[in-house]
Parts: C-alpha cells; structure tokens; sequence
C-alpha cells in the first residue's frame, strides 16, 4: 500500500519533471528585432544592432557602428511618433527645411519622433571610430511598444569645426527579425 506523502511526492515529482521543459527555454515570449543603420548628414556612419523583448518589460540590445569620430560621446536612442499607428522613418534631404544643407534634431523629428528610450550610457567612442554598445534595460512597455514601428538614431558629428552632440548622424528602422 502507499502511503499518502509518497503519493504526493510523486505527483509533485512528476508534475515538476513535465513543466521543467516548458520553462527552461521558454522563447514564446521573446520577440527579436534587427536594424540597418545608415548615415545621415554625410556623416559615413553605418551600423547595425540587434534588439531582444523578453515578456513585456525586458529589453536588451546590442549596438555596433563605425565611421564614428573617435574620442566624441554619440547619443544614442530609440526614437518613435506620439501616433503608434504611424511607422517612424529616417528622414531624407527634404526634411533639410532651411537649406543649410543639414538635417537638425529639429528638421527630423516630423519622421522619427521624439526620444522614447535613451540608449545610456552614452560610451566615448574608442580612436578607430567604433562603437560598440551593449545594455539591458527594465522598460515601461507603453511608452517604448509598438517596437517595430520605432526607429534608432545616433548622433554627434563636428560641423565647420563645432562638435554638436545633437546632430544626427545615423538611422534605422526597427524592423521584426525573422
């Protein structure tokens, strides 16, 4: 006869030996997302990175560009449009409005929207003009989602002998990794 504590730890047992599959590597809810990066302002800066959402709140990224001027800070962010039905995009010359023949932070927030994630720390960039950037953050879904209908731009880049931090210098379009 068994008795009634070896019966249920035999259904704990068993009960924990199915569902450790389910939990150990458990991707359902992981979504992958890639992006290109391309210059802006004739900056040369391209670059890619890859973004992974874990449940709804964990966010990790990782960030690599080139053509960047050494020993600077160059901001990084996500940036999107108040709108989440509308997709941010990387402006073109046309978003040049006062024919200085830049683009401003100003001139193309009407494509990419304001900021909705800082990408900080914002690291100096190494003497070859790379960046590498890895981070993971806690996220508030809400103002971050719809992730792929954002965009990440970088900044920074010495015009007529100024350095403006703010100048953007590289987008790309957050898009599902399939």
């Amino acid at each position: 006869m068994i008795n009634v504590t070896t019966k249920y730890l035999a259904i704990t047992l068993l009960c924990g030996f199915i569902s450790t599959p389910l939990y150990a590597d458990d991707k359902d809810d992981e979504r992958e997302y890639e992006v290109k990066l391309y210059p802006l302002n004739g900056s040369g800066v391209y670059g890619e990175a890859e973004i992974t959402i874990k449940g709804t709140n964990v966010f990790k990224i990782s960030l690599e560009a080139d053509g960047l001027e050494a020993n600077k800070l160059h901001p990084q962010h996500i940036h999107g449009l108040t709108d989440s039905i509308e997709n941010a995009s990387c402006p073109d010359i046309s978003a040049d409005v006062d024919g200085d023949g830049l683009i401003s932070v100003g001139e193309g927030l009407p494509f990419y929207g304001p900021i909705v994630l800082p990408l900080t720390p914002f690291d100096l960039v190494v003497d070859n003009g790379e960046l590498d950037y890895d981070a993971k953050f806690t996220i508030n879904p809400e103002s971050v989602q719809p992730i792929g209908k954002r965009t990440i731009v970088l900044h920074g880049m010495t015009v007529n002998g100024q350095y403006i931090a703010s100048l953007p210098i590289a987008c790309g379009t957050i898009e599902l990794d399939d």
